[in-house]
Formats: structure tokens, sequence, C-alpha cells
């Protein structure tokens, strides 16, 4: 990684890293000595060291000598540096990390092995050789710690506030939702949850009727659920006019999100919001989510996301409460993930029948294949 790709994975994931890792300012300083004399510590150079986690307990070093690698010892701030000679092999030295994470030194001296594979005829007894790194974490620093800790508190209250707010409201709620071949449909995991009772309206256009249905597979960490409609009347959806695109969008591609919020106030016709993709990643860098910036509000959860061709990219699963027209939207590879594991990949839509119709006309064609869901704990 270059240095600001560093930095940015660094702070993508933050509240995620070991103390260790980050980038950092080293001093390097040599010692020498024979058999007579140790002579005084002498300043060599500065380099920076990069130092991002490669496995469990293991940890690259960019920077520093090549093939090293530091490795903690179970959940202290004790660490092992391992060095490779190419005469001596792997010698581990110890260390321990100083000032909550942000600073540790290192010292290591060249193995008596390795001196005399270097120096041949020249190499006498007693000749040693010591190097000191003091090291000082310059990124990320500790005020984007705090920053973050903090963000995490505030979204995790203001979560637990919705909770509460939600849990004090009736005992029936309503989310969108969106057709699959036949007689499934998608929605997330959070509008379905604790529901007794689930009912689609919007089939082909009618909502006068209620038909029931059940759930067949869910992904609560990615916020999914897989549902199909189990009711005598109903004859299917009808020929689905879009298809499901698993690649990966661009940012800045324009898209479009069809759904029911806020029915108690905002009616319950279908509601239609554009916007671009703002980020392929979304709250603190989560790679299974797009950032939109087409606006959604609670009952758009479960909604689908459309690019401009009218392909299906996404289902809308929560907004930013800290932020103006931020939203996010789980990839539809993890859509097609959980179809795959829970039925057959048949139940995908393929055809995209309205990639060439303007948006008015994109809208009138799929409205029909997006679903009012009413959940009851009754």
């Amino acid at each position: 990684m270059t240095y600001s790709q560093s930095k940015d994975y660094f702070k993508n994931i933050i509240l995620e890293l070991d103390p260790i890792e980050g980038i950092y300012d080293a001093d390097i300083f040599k010692q020498g000595a024979n058999a007579f004399q140790t002579f005084p510590e002498t300043y060599e150079t500065s380099t920076k060291l990069t130092i991002a986690r490669v496995g469990e307990n293991k940890f690259s070093i960019s920077g520093g000598r090549p093939n090293d690698y530091i490795e903690r010892v179970g959940e202290t701030n004790v660490y092992n540096y391992w060095n490779h000679w190419d005469a001596a092999g792997w010698v581990r030295t110890r260390f321990y990390l100083l000032n909550s994470g942000r600073s540790f030194e290192w010292r290591f001296e060249v193995p008596d092995t390795q001196l005399k594979s270097d120096l041949g005829r020249n190499y006498q007894y007693g000749i040693r050789v010591m190097f000191r790194y003091n090291c000082v974490k310059e990124y990320p620093t500790t005020s984007m710690y705090l920053e973050a800790e903090e963000e995490a508190i505030r979204i995790e209250q203001e979560r637990q506030r919705q909770q509460e707010i939600e849990a004090a409201k009736k005992t029936e709620w309503s989310g969108s939702g969106f057709a699959l071949n036949n007689g499934y449909f998608v929605t997330n995991y959070h509008v379905v949850e604790d529901a007794n009772i689930i009912t689609v309206k919007g089939v082909k256009g009618d909502f006068n009727t209620a038909f029931d249905a059940e759930i067949v597979a869910t992904d609560k960490y990615n916020d999914l659920a897989l549902l199909k409609i189990n009711d005598s009347r109903f004859t299917g959806f009808g020929s689905i006019p879009y298809k499901l695109k698993t690649n990966t969008s661009d940012v800045g591609e324009e898209i479009f999100v069809l759904g029911y919020p806020l029915t108690s106030t905002m009616g319950d016709e279908i509601k239609l919001t554009t916007g671009v993709i703002s980020s392929k990643t979304g709250f603190q860098g989560d790679v299974s989510l797009y950032q939109i910036s087409a606006p959604v509000q609670p009952g758009n959860s479960g909604g689908p996301l459309f690019d401009s061709k009218g392909n299906l990219i996404g289902i809308v699963s929560s907004k930013h409460m800290g932020a103006e027209n931020v939203g996010y939207a789980i990839k539809t590879s993890y859509l097609m993930n959980l179809v795959e594991s829970a039925v057959t990949s048949s139940v995908i839509p393929g055809n995209n029948s309205i990639s060439g119709l303007p948006l008015t006309e994109k809208v009138k064609s799929v409205k029909d294949f997006v679903f009012f869901i009413e959940c009851s704990k009754d």
C-alpha cells in the first residue's frame, strides 16, 4: 500500500484496529562493541514503518527489513518482533507497546552467525552490532480514535433511542419490498423481525388485497430477508421487468429508489427519490453497503435501489441520522448469496426490459413489483 492508501485503510476501520497497527516515525540507532569496549550509540537514520494486520495476531511491516513481521502475544501489550537472517534464520525479540499504543522501542542484536557470514575473514571474536528502533505512532492520531469512539457511542445511543421509540409504538409496523420470481420477494431483516403476521399489498398494483407471506430465509448480519407469498389467492407477479446486477456500481452513477416511507403522514402512494452513489462503502467503511444521496425515510427499508438503466443493484436499509441525504443500501451480491443458500438462483430475475425507457416509464413499469409490507406481533 502507498502512504495515502495506508492512511485510508486505517481511517476506515479505526475501531477494529489492533493497538499496534498504524504508521510510525522510527528513529534508528546503532551501537557496536568488540572484546575490549562498547562504543557509544550513534544515530543512523529515520524511516516510516507501516504496521498492518495480515493474520489473527500477525502483522506485516512496510518500510523496515524485508520479511520481518510482528506477532502479538495473546491479548496483552506484549509483541514479538521476528527478524529473518540469511545465515541465522528467524530470531525473536520481545517488546512492549507503551503510552496507550502510541509508541514502542525495539532492540535487537545481529546474530553472531550472521556477523561471521557477513565479515568472513575480518570477523573477530567479541564483535557485536546492536540496533535500537524508537517508534512513535504518527497515524491514526489520538484525536481520531477519540472521535471515532464518540461517533460509535452516538450511533449506538441513537439506535437504542430508535428501538425504544419503536417499542413504544403499536404492535404493527410496515416497510417496503420487491419481487423476485415464483412468488418470492425481498425486504430487510429488521422489517420482519419479531413479526408473527406478515402481509403484502401492491401486487400488480392492487392495494385492496393483502396476501399472507412467510419467511423463507434471513441474513441477520447483512439485514436481509427472503420471503414467499403463501396464499391461495395469489396467481403470480407476472413478468418482472428488471434484472439483478451483482457487479459493484461506480461512484457518481445515477440511481433511483422506490418505496413506502412514513405512510401515516406521507400517504400510501409509492414514493420515488433519485440521487447518485456517493461511495462504494457504507458507514465506517462497511463494504457490504453503498452510500447513496437519494433521500430515504423510515418505511423505505427493504425497497429496491435501481441504477439509471433499471438494473436492481441494492436493497435500501438505513439512513445516517447525523447527516442530510445520506442513506445506505445493501449490495445485491449479498442478496444473491442468501438466495443461493436458501432456494435456487432461478428465482432471480434476469431480464431487463426497461433499460432504454425514460425514468417516468421505468417507474410505471416497476412500481407494481414494489410492495407495501405490513407486519404485526398480534
